[in-house]
């Protein structure tokens, strides 16, 4: 790992920290490389999920001071009850109380940035960049997108756009995470307002390549089809079993009467990757055929295998 790597995932690190509340900054600071996700919940002790599980930490009870003080020092909470922290891409999600005018508690998700995670599917990107990226919530979506971009960025330049969600792919705040290399971005000021955003990134910003995380909704993945003619997508949508996600009725547009994308990744744990050949695997379901993955890779152990055992080779991850 580069001492400029190193020094940026420090430096998201403090920009976490020096935003919590002096008591849980104590908790988190000597964990926080290995730390998931913090929960605050008024009345309850603080958990912290890290190493994959959750942690409590009773001498840390969450109350009503925690919550108002945590919430001083961050931005804005957009209308998903999310927000972020400037130049990062950690996300903070707002626990409405049973009115919906007050506040519960806090999420927050510790991004990671790493440099080189999405370098064993360079090849692939470079033959077509077009990517659905499939995984459950925690397992790495929003991080490995970032490092796509940046690959795909290297070869097409500014004509990639990330259309960015929850700001985690590019951070919050004027200036992008230097993890999306080249790529430009587009905020999304209002969730239910995104599809308009991929619009205006196509019409006004000339983008070739469009990056979206969390495809969720008809109203976008429609809103993709139409589109489809103008510009190549890469994507992420919440999912761990490929028949599933093909057949999932809101994202029908992104797969019938033909698949959008080139390839779909499915990831089921940091680094560990399934990579399909789309339009084979929406055929097998269509007929009937459980899709079999064209590729699997191990990011992290730098190891790539295809389905037939066949071969290795070396992969850079950070």
């Amino acid at each position: 790992m580069s001492n400029d790597v190193q020094a940026r995932i420090q430096a998201d690190y403090e920009r976490l920290l020096k935003i919590l509340p002096t008591d849980i900054r104590k908790v988190l600071a000597p964990i926080i490389a290995s730390a998931e996700e913090l929960k605050m919940r008024f009345g309850r002790p603080l958990k912290i999920k890290h190493h994959g599980k959750w942690h409590t930490y009773p001498e840390v009870q969450i109350t009503q001071d925690h919550l108002t003080d945590f919430k001083s020092r961050f931005g804005h909470v957009r209308d998903d009850n999310r927000a972020g922290i400037d130049g990062t891409g950690h996300r903070i999600s707002r626990v409405p109380s049973a009115d919906g005018k007050g506040t519960d508690g806090y999420t927050v998700r510790v991004a990671r940035f790493y440099s080189g995670l999405a370098e064993v599917l360079r090849p692939v990107l470079h033959e077509n960049p077009s990517i659905l990226i499939c995984g459950l919530a925690g397992k790495g979506k929003s991080t490995l997108l970032r490092d796509v971009a940046r690959i795909i960025a290297e070869k097409y330049d500014a004509n990639v756009t990330i259309v960015d969600t929850s700001n985690e792919v590019a951070g919050d705040g004027r200036i992008p995470h230097p993890g999306i290399g080249e790529a430009d971005r587009y905020f999304v000021p209002v969730k239910a307002e995104q599809h308009q955003v991929i619009l205006e990134a196509i019409a006004n910003n000339s983008a070739h390549i469009v990056v979206i995380d969390e495809v969720q909704t008809k109203l976008e993945a429609d809103t993709i089809f139409d589109l489809n003619a103008k510009a190549q997508f890469v994507a992420t949508t919440h999912g761990d079993d490929m028949p599933e996600i093909i057949q999932n009725k809101p994202l029908e547009a992104l797969f019938w009467p033909e698949p959008i994308f080139r390839w779909a990744l499915l990831i089921r744990e940091m680094g560990l990757y399934d990579l399909y050949d789309l339009p084979e695997a929406v055929r097998d379901v269509r007929e009937g055929r459980r899709p079999t993955p064209r590729q699997m890779f191990h990011a992290l152990a730098g190891q790539q295998t295809d389905e037939e055992g066949q071969g290795e080779a070396p992969s850079k991850a950070v």
